[in-house]
């Protein structure tokens, strides 16, 4: 009789084992399921700022996780600038970028346990009340690209034992994630930027021609076309070889975009002629910051090796109101603008050069200016 109570005993020890058993198996496989529908959709994302959005809002609210970080190596300062340049909820998120990759490498390995006590560099200042921590070092092809931070209010959450294989899977796939984002990134910058000033390209241009059309006319502001001309270039060619002539170009181009505002647009479009976009400024405003781009390339002589060069331009330009933009189809009306800007260009040549000329200017009322030497 014993013996049989002893046996049923076991008999329901181990039925609640095995219970136990199926129920961890099931849990599991929906934190694998789960972890998985996260790592589909950071691979099918190929933006920066979508990938990080996933990771440091959906993924904590998802899993209702106390804490999610990610701490990144930025040597260069690329990956501020993609979110500087757009629209996130950076504020938002833990996040942190270093410009030198020391703090990392800190991180031996895979750390699990008290917050307090993982490496300084790697903390986030704002979350004292995190008791447990895992920080686990995210790398791609040996390089170090920063560290994933997933922290908890419960000091035993993250500790020694804990299965760490979809954690250290989760940052093998964002590791990849980050570089292909990056990748992509550089490799739309390549199609929109001029490779000689690093100024935008034409391409570039034509496109956002069409888009600051479409949004000038729905809020009703006006938009004005600078055509900027380096004056007697050929010259420079001519004399000093192709070579400098690339540094000049380029010269003018660090000059051109020294007071520009962030709405406004700096592009090369072709050769020694450059191409500007002002929204939002009145008719007297427009002529001002032309004048000041004209006296900014002219104010100081370009040093190209051993010469001193004196450069000067010679700026088109074409204004449009909101009341001349009413109405207007935004492709006819944006080769409108650029011809005009044009014509006002080569007024601006003919009339003796390193001067504002406007659309619908008379020609008495042209800047008319001595004419600086070349320095050649």
């Amino acid at each position: 009789m014993a013996e049989q109570t002893k046996l049923e005993q076991e008999n329901l020890w181990l039925k609640e084992r095995l219970a136990t058993l199926i129920e961890a198996a099931r849990d599991n496989e929906r934190k694998l399921d789960r972890m998985t529908d996260l790592e589909m959709r950071l691979l099918a994302t190929d933006d920066l700022v979508g990938i990080l959005s996933l990771l440091l809002e959906d993924f904590p609210r998802d899993y209702a996780l106390d804490h999610v970080g990610l701490v990144l190596h930025d040597p260069d300062g690329l990956i501020s600038g993609i979110l500087e340049a757009a629209p996130c909820s950076r504020e938002q998120w833990s996040l942190r970028l270093l410009s030198s990759a020391d703090p990392l490498q800190t991180l031996a390995g895979l750390y699990l346990g008290d917050y307090a006590a993982c490496p300084e560099s790697l903390r986030f200042a704002d979350r004292g009340e995190l008791c447990s921590v895992a920080l686990v070092p995210v790398e791609r092809a040996g390089r170090r690209l920063g560290a994933l931070s997933l922290g908890s209010r419960c000091s035993g959450r993250y500790g020694e034992g804990m299965d760490t294989y979809l954690l250290r899977r989760l940052a093998a796939v964002i590791a990849i994630c980050i570089e292909n984002a990056l990748a992509a990134w550089r490799l739309r910058e390549l199609g929109v930027t001029d490779a000689l000033t690093g100024v935008r390209n034409r391409r570039f241009f034509d496109l956002r021609l069409q888009e600051e059309m479409i949004r000038v006319v729905r809020e009703r502001q006006s938009l004005a076309c600078l055509f900027v001309d380096i004056d007697h270039f050929k010259a420079v060619n001519d004399r000093y070889g192709h070579g400098v002539g690339d540094q000049v170009i380029s010269s003018v181009a660090q000059r051109l975009g020294r007071h520009l505002r962030g709405s406004d647009l700096l592009a090369r479009y072709g050769g020694e002629e450059f191409v500007m976009l002002l929204p939002g400024l009145d008719r007297q405003e427009v002529r001002a910051v032309a004048e000041r781009v004209r006296q900014v390339v002219s104010g100081g002589a370009v040093q190209v090796d051993d010469h001193r060069l004196s450069v000067t331009v010679s700026i088109g330009v074409a204004h449009w109101t909101p009341q001349r933009l009413a109405g207007q189809d935004p492709s006819v009306a944006a080769q409108a603008l650029l011809r005009e800007a044009d014509e006002a260009l080569l007024r601006a040549k003919s009339d003796g050069r390193n001067r504002v000329v406007m659309a619908g200017m008379p020609p008495a009322d042209a800047v008319s200016l001595e004419l600086l030497p070349l320095g050649l």
